[in-house]
């Protein structure tokens, strides 16, 4: 390598050529040699195989034809002896019958080759003459063959023949001549396979030893047994026998049958064994391999020539080319070492050194290249010092530009963070880490879901994990979670997560905003708990307008109950009557508790129910409160068409039908006009609603409340269900109302539209889902049950004298024992003293000292399977699934009808000894 390093560029020019080139030129003559030398043989070999096949060719065709002669002579050897009997016959020396005996024994006498035989049809294709005894006689007309022989009678046929018990058909052919006198079609036939014994090899030795290739080449046969048939020099060997001379070659042949070999043969008087080669060919009909041999170097004398000949082409190529490396090397190097002299010049700071640029070539132009370039140099020098005092500059700029946007980044109030795609966080900023209250150094490269912001919750940790993971596959992500300060103070956070991506379209870093929401949902449940108040506000204002209504149907209710007292007390004596009047004093008492009922319904709070709901009671319930309370000089028609069912809860749709019906009253100004209140089923194909939403398909109840009022303009009619909007004067609404309207249909995935025209009227239609309840269902009445009885004891508690005494002596008459109290303190010292002599507990709900669900819960926790029933008449406090859910097995309204709460608590004791 040292001795290299020290030579000049031109000798390393040189050697270098001389390093490539003389191994490429050996290559390229070893190749072309080989690939002459493939070709040579391959073509070579192709000749002999077509000397092969062309010479298996002749001697099939000349076996061929030696073998119809064969036949054909035969076949005409008996026609001949059958004219002769035949002959006799007619000279009266044999009887026609002895005549045609002897003819069919000397026919089958003879044998053609090893299985081959004579026989005899006539013209109606019967067999007169054949070696089989069971054939004679048959009509042969079926076979292809034979219709041939009818129709040439004379000549040569090949066909396929298949005895009885073989497998498969043999080639087979025959020779046939005509006896007209017999009209018999004499046959000679043999199987192909067997065509060796009937072809006369001498007829064919001529031909094949006359056939030679090259100058010492032959052809000869051997069949299968390795017996030699033709060969120019062997004469009645076996091949195979004979261990004087090499014979694998002849086992592969006649294992293979067809191919190409090599091998070594000593001819008699030779010095030494030569290579041969062979190919060879099969004639299975014949059972022979036809070769044609010749010696390799006499078929191979060419690639000595051509091996001679591309040697001395390499070398002289090899000359030409060192003498050609050394002139070009020394033309090329010496503008070089001139170029390096000026370049070492040029290095020792001297720019103004040139190259004179005369010559044109490629030298010359880089002569004129490196003048170009020393004299840029030379100008760039003063440039780039000029440019260094730029450089400073815009580096001093970006350094104090670079602080403005850091100082921006840190100063946001917003949480802000970079992260790597995998969301390592890079950097955050000063918000972030005083929210978290810690350092850059102890968050800085770490996973962005395992930091302090997320330590209160794994499940807040996995959100944001998954977040990120989206964020990396290029989606943004905006979600709202909790996070932790460093006063470990829970806060709603508002965070984004948005990948940036770079040219190529892939993720280079995320960034993550969060924002301090806390504040913003606690003004959310603010507004929402403003908008309860706001619906109470309406919901009292809706019973405002009830209010005479209740009041006139009140005082009618009590002056039926007190008339009807008095009826009865004056027939005391006739207690006929006195039961009547007594029963319109129940019916009225029934009246008054269904009011009263209706009118807690309206304005108790809580969680909506969904039920079966048949809307035309409810239309005509509210109407009928209406009547009482709005002018009487406003005419209310009523149009109910449907009792169909629909899945709703009763308080909102009161709350809906009277609510509209109240605007309605109050749009006709005067107390003038009718409100039409119509209820009927309609199928609603494709319509849209007043909120252009496309209504689905299917049937619908249709509530149309109309009025004769003021109307309203396109404006007005635009904000109508716009919470807060109002048309009323101060004092007169809370101008909620549409806007619930529309909230509960919406609820109920209901629909409603309105039509308005100023001076003329509004309608609004409510379209509701029908239930598809059965009618049996609609229209089935309920069944008076008898009273139940019973034996156990029943504690009954209530701060009601009348109550505790009118329950006493009901179920005292069931059968019952009874023990009453007037409050819940009393009751439980009595059930403490004696746990195990009560069977259920009746208790009210308020009462002095103790009130019921304290009671239940005290004797719950002393016997915990003691059934008890709590009646209420109204309590705001404790509702029926909280009366559940410490225990009381059952919650009841008051006032109960006696038959009521006598199966009641039937049910509630059957139900506990099954428990037991």
């Amino acid at each position: 390598m040292n001795f290299f390093s020290r030579l000049h560029f031109r000798n390393k020019l040189l050697l270098t050529f001389l390093v490539v080139l003389i191994p490429i030129i050996f290559l390229c003559s070893v190749i072309a040699f080989f690939q002459v030398k493939k070709i040579v043989e391959t073509s070579i070999e192709n000749e002999l195989f077509s000397s092969t096949d062309l010479l298996s060719g002749l001697i099939r065709t000349a076996a061929q034809v030696s073998i119809k002669n064969r036949l054909r002579a035969i076949a005409e050897k008996n026609l001949d002896i059958a004219a002769f009997f035949y002959g006799e016959y007619e000279s009266g020396r044999l009887s026609r019958e002895a005549a045609i005996t002897r003819i069919g024994q000397v026919l089958l006498s003879q044998t053609i080759g090893k299985s081959g035989y004579i026989y005899c049809i006539d013209s109606q294709a019967r067999v007169l003459v054949h070696p089989d005894g069971g054939v004679r006689g048959a009509d042969v007309s079926g076979f292809g063959f034979v219709r041939d022989q009818l129709r040439m009678k004379r000549g040569y046929i090949e066909y396929d023949w298949k005895n009885p018990g073989e497998e498969k058909e043999r080639p087979k052919a025959l020779y046939m001549e005509y006896f007209q006198p017999l009209d018999w079609i004499i046959s000679v036939s043999s199987y192909r396979e067997e065509f060796g014994h009937l072809v006369d090899i001498a007829d064919l030795r001529q031909s094949i030893s006359s056939f030679t290739i090259g100058k010492s080449g032959y052809a000869y046969v051997i069949n299968q047994a390795g017996d030699v048939l033709v060969h120019p020099k062997i004469k009645g060997m076996n091949v195979l026998k004979q261990v004087e001379n090499p014979n694998d070659f002849i086992k592969q042949m006649l294992k293979e049958k067809n191919g190409i070999t090599r091998y070594f043969w000593k001819n008699p008087g030779e010095a030494r064994a030569r290579e041969k080669i062979v190919t060879y060919k099969f004639i299975p009909e014949y059972g022979w391999i036809i070769a044609c041999s010749s010696y390799v170097d006499e078929v191979f004398a060419s690639l000595t020539t051509l091996k001679v000949l591309l040697l001395g082409v390499t070398v002289t190529f090899f000359l030409i080319s060192v003498g050609a490396a050394f002139l070009i090397s020394r033309y090329f190097t010496r503008p070089l070492e001139v170029l390096m002299e000026k370049l070492e010049q040029g290095a020792q700071g001297n720019y103004e050194v040139r190259m004179t640029t005369g010559s044109p070539d490629e030298f010359g132009r880089l002569a004129r290249h490196f003048n170009s370039f020393m004299a840029q140099l030379e100008n760039s020098r003063t440039v780039i010092e000029e440019q260094n005092k730029k450089n400073i500059e815009v580096r001093n700029a970006l350094m104090k530009n670079d602080l403005k946007l850091r100082s921006l980044f840190n100063q946001s109030f917003q949480y802000t963070g970079i992260l790597s795609p995998t969301g390592i966080l890079e950097e955050i900023n000063q918000s972030g880490l005083d929210y978290a209250g810690t350092g850059i150094e102890a968050v800085s490269f770490k996973p962005f879901w395992e930091l302090p912001w997320w330590r209160h919750s794994n499940e807040v940790r996995q959100v944001v994990k998954e977040s990120v993971a989206k964020a990396a596959q290029g989606q943004f992500t905006r979600f709202e979670t909790t996070s932790i300060s460093k006063k470990d103070e829970i806060r709603f956070i508002d965070i984004s997560i948005k990948p940036v991506f770079n040219s190529a379209g892939e993720v280079a870093f995320i960034i993550t905003e969060g924002r301090d929401i806390t504040e913003y949902k606690l003004a959310a449940k603010e507004r929402k708990n403003l908008a309860v108040q706001m619906e109470k506000a309406q919901k009292m204002e809706s019973i405002g307008t009830l209010a005479g209504g209740i009041a006139h149907d009140f005082n009618n209710i009590l002056s039926g109950i007190l008339g009807y007292a008095q009826l009865a007390e004056l027939n005391i004596g006739q207690p006929l009557k006195a039961k009547g009047h007594i029963a319109q004093i129940l019916k009225g008492a029934r009246r008054a508790a269904r009011l009263t009922q209706q009118i807690l319904t309206f304005s108790r709070q809580h969680e909506y129910e969904k039920l079966p709901l048949e809307l035309s009671l409810i239309l005509k319930e509210v109407l009928k409160l209406l009547r009482s309370s709005i002018p009487v000089t406003i005419e209310i028609v009523e149009k109910i068409e449907s009792r169909k069912m629909v899945f709703a809860d009763p308080t909102q749709m009161h709350q809906v039908i009277m609510n509209l019906c109240t605007n309605a009253y109050h749009a006709m100004e005067e107390g003038k006009g009718r409100l039409t209140v119509s209820l009927r089923e309609k199928k609603i194909s494709r319509r849209f609603d007043f909120f252009d939403q496309v209504m689905a398909e299917g049937t619908y109840l249709e509530m149309a409340i109309s009025d004769t009022g003021t109307g309203m303009d396109k404006d007005v009619m635009l904000k109508a269900f716009d919470p807060y909007f109002t048309t009323k004067e101060v004092g007169k609404g809370t101008g909620f109302g549409l806007a619930l309207v529309h909230a509960i249909i919406d609820e109920h995935d209901g629909y409603i539209t309105l039509d308005t025209e100023p001076d003329k009227g509004t309608t609004f239609y409510i379209y509701l889902p029908v239930a598809g309840l059965p009618d049996a269902w609609l229209t089935g009445e309920k069944i008076k049950s008898p009273i139940d009885r019973g034996t156990e004891r029943i504690m009954v508690v209530d701060d009601e004298a009348d109550i505790r005494e009118i329950i006493k002596e009901f179920l005292e008459s069931c059968g019952y024992v009874v023990d009453t109290f007037k409050d819940g303190s009393d009751a439980l010292v009595a059930f403490e003293s004696k746990p195990d002599q009560y069977d259920l507990i009746l208790t009210d709900m308020a009462m002095p000292n103790m009130t019921g669900d304290i009671l239940a819960r005290h004797v719950l926790g002393i016997r915990k399977d003691i059934p008890v029933i709590l009646c209420t008449g109204y309590s705001e406090r404790v509702t029926e699934s909280y009366a559940l859910e410490i225990g009381i097995k059952r919650y009841a309204q008051k006032p109960l009808a006696s038959e009521d709460l006598s199966a009641m608590i039937r049910e509630v004791l059957d139900s506990a000894k099954k428990n037991q």
